[in-house]
C-alpha cells in the first residue's frame, strides 16, 4: 500500500515538474515545426530590432535547403491591436518587377495574423514580451503561400504545407 501511494505521489510530482517546465519556455525561445513540410520556426530574443511595435522575431528554416528566412511579429496600433506576422525572402528581379519588394528591401512570402493554438482552440497571441510559448501557432494562408514559393517548390517538388505549427522545443539562448 505504501509503495503504491509513493508511486502515485512520485508520478504526480513528475507531472507538476513537466507542466512547470512547459510553462517556463517563452515564445522568444520557442521552436515550432509544421508537420507536413517540415518547415521550422525558430524564435529568438529581441535585440535591437528596428520596428518599435515588433514583439517577436524568428526565422523560418526551409526544408531540404540551407535557406533561413527573416520573419517577425508586429502589433497594429489602436484599441483593437492584433499581431501581424511576416516572412520575407531575398527578392528576385521578377519579384521587384511585380512590385513585391517591401520597405525592408526584401519580398514577402507570407503575411497575416498570427494565432496561438491552445488546448481549447485558436486565441489571439499575447502581446507581452515575456509571453509563454503556446502549444502551437496558426498562420492562416501560410501553407498555400509557402507551397507556391519557388525556392520551396524547387527543393520539395511534391511538398505541401499546412497553416499550423506545433511547439517542438525551447532554446536556452
Amino acid at each position: 500500500m505504501f509503495i503504491r501511494k509513493s508511486g502515485i505521489l512520485l508520478l504526480g510530482l513528475l507531472g507538476l515538474v513537466e507542466a512547470a517546465s512547459a510553462k517556463e519556455c517563452l515564445l522568444s525561445h520557442a521552436t515550432y515545426r509544421e508537420p507536413r513540410s517540415g518547415a521550422v520556426l525558430q524564435f529568438r530574443p529581441m535585440q535591437n530590432e528596428p520596428a518599435a511595435l515588433t514583439t517577436e522575431v524568428f526565422s523560418l528554416a526551409v526544408p531540404h535547403t540551407k535557406i533561413s528566412l527573416p520573419s517577425d511579429i508586429t502589433w497594429t496600433n489602436g484599441k483593437n491591436a492584433f499581431p501581424l506576422g511576416t516572412i520575407r525572402h531575398t527578392c528576385t528581379d521578377d519579384d521587384r518587377e511585380a512590385g513585391l519588394e517591401d520597405g525592408t528591401g526584401l519580398c514577402l512570402i507570407w503575411d497575416g495574423q498570427v494565432y496561438a493554438l491552445t488546448g481549447g482552440g485558436a486565441e489571439q497571441l499575447n502581446s507581452r514580451e515575456a509571453t509563454p510559448a503556446p502549444k502551437g501557432l496558426l498562420l492562416p494562408g501560410f501553407g498555400a503561400a509557402f507551397t507556391e514559393w519557388a525556392d520551396f517548390a524547387n527543393a520539395n517538388p511534391d511538398g505541401s504545407a499546412w497553416d499550423a505549427f506545433t511547439l517542438t522545443g525551447c532554446s536556452d539562448d
